[in-house]
C-alpha cells in the first residue's frame, strides 16, 4: 500500500527555504567570501593612485578586459590589430592596456565596447564555485586567490570612456532601434491580431 501524500505547507516551504538561503549564506562561506571580495576591491580602488600598484594588482583584471575586447572584434570582424598591457598615463589617471582594430562600425561598436561586462558573470561564477568552496574546505590561500580574481574581475568588467567612446556612434544607432522598437511594439501586436 503507497504512502499517503503530504501536503507542504506553504509556512513550512518558507520555513524550509529561508533556512536553505541561511545555511547557505554562512556556513558555507558565502558571506566571508563576498566581504574579502569587497575588501580586495577596495584595495584596488585605491591603487588608482599609484601606477604600479595598480597596474600589478589590477593585471588579471586588465588581461581579461582587453582579451573581451579582442575577442569580439576578432568575432565581429573588426580586425584586431594591436594588444597592449603596457601602463600609459593618461591626462585623467593611466590606461592599463589596450586593443586596437582597423575595422570598428555602426554595427560591430557597441558590442566591442560592452565585451567586458561580460566579465560580470565570470566574477560572480569564479566567487560562487571557487571562493566559497575553498572557505568550506578551509582552503585559505585559494580562497584568498578566488576572492582576489574575483574582485579584479569585478574591476574589470565596467567599460572605460576609451571603450564608450570607440562604440559611440554604434550604441547611439541601436539605442534607437531599441527605443523606435519598443514604441512600435503595442501597434505590432495590435496590427498581427
Amino acid at each position: 500500500m503507497a504512502a499517503p501524500l503530504t501536503a507542504v505547507t506553504d509556512a513550512e516551504y518558507w520555513k524550509s527555504t529561508i533556512e536553505h538561503i541561511r545555511n547557505y549564506l554562512t556556513l558555507n562561506g558565502f558571506m566571508p567570501s563576498v566581504i574579502l571580495t569587497i575588501f580586495c576591491y577596495a584595495v584596488l580602488l585605491s591603487a588608482r593612485s599609484s601606477l604600479w600598484g595598480l597596474a600589478v594588482l589590477a593585471l588579471p583584471g586588465t588581461f581579461a578586459h582587453e582579451l573581451a575586447h579582442f575577442i569580439v572584434g576578432f568575432i565581429l570582424g573588426a580586425k584586431p590589430s594591436g594588444f597592449s598591457l603596457q601602463p600609459q598615463r593618461r591626462a585623467k589617471g593611466w590606461r592599463l592596456g589596450a586593443v586596437t582594430f582597423r575595422q570598428v562600425g555602426v554595427l560591430n561598436g557597441a558590442f566591442i565596447a560592452l565585451a567586458p561586462l561580460a566579465l560580470l558573470p565570470l566574477g560572480c561564477l569564479c566567487l560562487m564555485h571557487l571562493s566559497v568552496p575553498a572557505w568550506a574546505t578551509a582552503h585559505w590561500a585559494g580562497w584568498f586567490a578566488a576572492a582576489y580574481l574575483s574582485a579584479t574581475l569585478f574591476y574589470a568588467c565596467v567599460p572605460s570612456l576609451t571603450d564608450i567612446k570607440l562604440g559611440g556612434r554604434s550604441l547611439v544607432v541601436y539605442a534607437a532601434v531599441l527605443a523606435v522598437g519598443w514604441t512600435a511594439l503595442p501597434g505590432l501586436r495590435a496590427w498581427l491580431h
